[in-house]
């Protein structure tokens, strides 16, 4: 029963558009802003400050808790915040001696936003970038975190770090070397674990 329930929610995850195989989202957003300061250069600098910290929360609130969020953007400079845009494109300027507006369009970085998330403790669900060098795990863990952590400590075994994506209730979405799958497979057996693969994603149950 476990095993068909898992069969069904991955089914409903691929239904709602999300690829399983790269499991990767492009964070990018877009945001009109108007800013008028000593000169046209220093109105443009605060223009992109403000729109960056516009776009960062508006994209971010939709994969993190927003009040741990707006706390963490708050306390952030604008200066720390510059290093999770990977680009940014700008379109409609209009620039006067001390005003400056725009249409400006930022590409968030995943990895780089995930870790800044995770290291301040926000919670998040920020999938990270998928690499050829990694396989997707789904695991339905009925005992919760005892199970999950029986399944982190074979893996640590071997000093392989499981890398957790999204924890919802007893299922958990994961990302493992992909050079360690044959073996990781073979340990949770032995361990009492069953897996089956899934169009290249292993699914792992009790």
């Amino acid at each position: 029963m476990k095993h068909r329930f898992s069969v069904l929610f991955l089914s409903a995850v691929v239904a709602s558009g999300i690829a399983l195989d790269s499991f990767a989202i492009d964070l990018i957003g877009t945001v009109t802003v108007s800013q008028t300061s000593d000169t046209a250069a220093k109105a443009k600098n605060e223009a992109m400050d403000v729109a960056r910290r516009r776009i960062l929360f508006d994209v971010l609130s939709n994969y993190s808790e927003i009040d741990s969020l707006s706390a963490l953007l708050d306390n952030t400079t604008d200066d720390d915040l510059v290093g999770l845009v990977s680009t940014a494109s700008v379109s409609n300027e209009q620039i006067s001696s001390e005003t400056y507006s725009a249409t400006i369009m930022m590409t968030l970085d995943n990895d780089t936003v995930k870790k800044w998330l995770t290291v301040n403790d926000v919670k998040n669900w920020v999938p990270i970038a998928e690499t050829a060098e990694r396989f997707s795990m789904f695991v339905v863990v009925p005992n919760g975190i005892s199970d999950w952590a029986e399944l982190k400590r074979i893996a640590n075994n071997d000093r392989v770090d499981i890398d957790t994506i999204t924890i919802v209730g007893n299922q958990i979405f994961a990302k493992l070397p992909l050079t360690y799958r044959t073996k990781f497979t073979a340990a949770i057996r032995d361990a009492g674990w069953r897996f089956a693969d899934n169009s290249g994603v292993l699914q792992v149950w009790k």
